[in-house]
């Protein structure tokens, strides 16, 4: 396995409100925060500890049902950081989408899901979005009313449905997928997927090995404007490091 982690503030922003959790070999996540302010940077990062602290038995092989633990952990995530929103008028509200990818070492992967954040497979050339957008365009593109184009240009597109600290309760996505050696995983905060089309994405991916692949990712979001903060992680699957 090879992992490579990079977060920018992006071309526009002053502060980076996305935090990054890699913790090799089992598990990585991705939160992009919201709130204004530096409310946003405290959302994702307070998000992210307390899911942390949630799957300790993940991260120490100590657990019989992954998908369990991952949506008992993130509901501790949403109501820790619900708590502070309610608790301080300056993070009145705050949220953050949490995208979060536990790897047991068995060929599989277990996703949980909630917001805007996103985790890619590649996998012989072709790649596939394994989470599902929980925001307003999305939903959109779902019922068929919007193309993607039209999807990808939407003014509403960073308009989410559901993210962790806004509401007392979430319902998690969470995804069971087998693996194959050589495939790629990529997380991301919209902050990429916003400035790159999938096929930009895959084309990358395709081009350059993996090490300059992740840089290449962050350099052409950027180039195509970097308007928000961007953050990925991206995980060779059955390499050596």
């Amino acid at each position: 396995m090879k992992v490579i982690s990079k977060t920018h503030v992006g071309m526009v922003r002053n502060n980076n409100e996305d935090s990054l959790l890699v913790r090799e070999p089992f598990l990585f996540a991705v939160a992009d925060g919201m709130g204004g302010y530096s409310a946003g940077e405290v959302a994702s990062r307070e998000t992210l500890k307390a899911f942390e602290a949630a799957t300790h038995e993940l991260r120490h092989g100590q657990v019989g049902n992954p998908a369990e633990v991952l949506r008992e952990a993130f509901a501790k995530a949403n109501t820790h950081t619900y708590k502070m929103a309610q608790k301080n008028n300056a993070y009145n509200g705050m949220g953050t989408t949490l995208t979060a990818l536990y790897l047991p070492g068995n060929n599989t992967a277990y996703a949980a899901h909630v917001g805007d954040s996103r985790l890619y497979l590649y996998r012989n050339n072709i790649l596939s979005q394994i989470t599902k957008d929980h925001s307003y365009v999305a939903d959109l593109l779902a019922k068929g009313k919007i193309t993607d184009s039209e999807a990808f240009n939407h003014p509403k597109r960073n308009m989410l449905l559901q993210a962790l600290g806004v509401d007392e309760e979430i319902n998690t996505d969470i995804i069971h997928f087998a693996l194959e050696r050589g495939d790629i995983l990529l997380l991301c905060s919209d902050g990429l997927s916003d400035m790159l089309r999938d096929v930009e994405i895959a084309s990358i991916l395709k081009a350059t090995d993996f090490e300059n692949a992740a840089a290449n990712l962050m350099e052409q979001s950027l180039d195509n404007g970097g308007k928000d903060n961007i953050s990925l992680i991206m995980i060779a699957v059955g390499e050596d490091e």
